[in-house]
């Protein structure tokens, strides 16, 4: 079956780049859907989807978005209308079976625009950027190949034709054996991992194998695997690194380039009603660039020449108790709250830098007193990296896994 790929590109500043990069795609034999989102200057050729279907998709007119701009509107607006309408348009094609892959082509606006709309496909499905500006906060929690230009894509001169001339090779091979993931075979279980909770994991993986099961593992932060759970490609998670907990109630990291943790950590997973163990695994710990101040006098392990980890407080892990065991609470699937009595992270082992078994319990009391009936909690007398505790984990993951889920009554 030919494929088809969607193209978009504002065709008043990047036309010409756009129309050869066309070009090249279909000599390779595929089809193609160009898209302009472009707004004030005329457009360099036809495209199959003009600016003025975008904008009234994204919910104005065209004519209403240039006189705001010759008022003096700011070019934000226009750009979060053709935003909302190209994503419209796009997702409209890709769920019609008309989008194998998508490329775009542009400076910083461009790139917003572009990436922003391909965030919203799911992961599987071949995109491909070609940018002046190839950083990572346009990538988000998505499967977005960023190509640099390397020089500014105004013109097509001998630089820029070797780079679109790679991007049609590139998309092109992409949409040959792309796609999006398949939701057959085993059951797949999402488990989030960090260095210091990598060994419990690795125990993990095959000890689920022998259980029918197949993993996949999200290092620190969870966005990724979230999204995957609402788009229903995760049949089950267990949730050994609980990290941005820490910077949702304990201590924020001042670090304004990381993207922050969703405030709805533990409950996505919760409202779809799938199977769920949650394991304390870094809670122990703070993990920041320095040590401030304010936290001198605690414990301290260096994990590597830019990253501390600073311990947490008896005060502090009996919130994060309070605060798992309501989480856990408000799921309407099975959900079992495992705990390893002998440290939560590699740091937090006796004879290491961080053990302090006082501010452990403080977390398992805390979920002792405030956990419901109908989440089961399984206490470990094991270090969670250690082999007995991943098998406790799978067993117990395993019999709830039986189980259905119960209606919703109150959050």
């Amino acid at each position: 079956m030919t494929k088809t790929i969607v193209i978009v590109a504002t065709l008043d500043t990047r036309g010409d780049e756009a129309k050869y990069l066309k070009e090249l795609i279909e000599k390779k034999g595929c089809k193609t859907i160009v898209i302009d989102p472009g707004v004030l200057g005329e457009p360099y050729f036809q495209p199959d989807i003009t600016r003025e279907e975008v904008a009234r998709a994204g919910g104005k007119s065209l004519k209403e978005l240039v006189e705001a701009a010759h008022c003096g509107a700011s070019r934000g607006s226009a750009t979060e209308v053709m935003i909302r309408g190209v994503t419209k348009i796009v997702k409209e094609l890709y769920s019609a079976g008309k989008l194998n892959g998508i490329v775009g082509i542009g400076g910083g606006t461009g790139t917003l625009v572009e990436t922003s709309v391909m965030r919203e496909l799911p992961i599987g499905v071949p995109k491909l950027m070609v940018t002046t500006q190839p950083r990572i906060e346009f990538v988000g929690t998505k499967d977005i190949t960023m190509m640099h230009s390397v020089a500014d894509v105004v013109g097509v001169n001998r630089v820029i034709r070797r780079i679109l001339t790679n991007a049609a090779g590139a998309i092109v091979g992409m949409a040959e054996v792309g796609g999006e993931i398949d939701r057959g075979g085993k059951p797949l279980i999402g488990i989030t991992c960090m260095g210091v909770t990598t060994p419990c994991c690795m125990n993990l993986i095959p000890l689920l194998e022998e259980k029918g099961y197949e993993s996949v593992l999200f290092h620190s932060k969870t966005a990724a695997l979230e999204e995957l759970v609402e788009e229903g490609s995760i049949d089950g998670v267990i949730d050994v690194t609980l990290g941005e907990l820490l910077d949702l109630h304990v201590y924020p990291r001042p670090i304004p380039e990381e993207p922050p943790p969703r405030i709805d950590r533990l409950w996505s997973v919760g409202r779809k009603g799938l199977p769920q163990i949650i394991v304390p695994g870094t809670l122990d710990m703070i993990i920041l660039r320095n040590v401030p101040p304010e936290l001198k006098n605690r414990k301290v392990s260096m994990h590597s020449p830019i990253v501390w980890l600073i311990r947490t407080t008896k005060e502090e892990t009996a919130k994060l108790g309070e605060v798992v065991a309501k989480r856990a609470n408000a799921t309407i699937g099975p959900v079992a709250i495992v705990m390893p009595l002998r440290g939560f992270s590699a740091a937090d082992k006796e004879g290491h830098e961080l053990f302090d078994p006082e501010a452990d319990m403080a977390f398992v009391e805390a979920v002792r007193k405030n956990v419901q009936k109908q989440v089961d909690v399984v206490e470990v007398d094991a270090h969670i990296n250690d082999k007995e505790f991943a098998e406790k984990v799978v067993s117990v993951f395993y019999e709830i896994s039986k189980r259905k889920a119960r209606k919703k009554t109150s959050d």
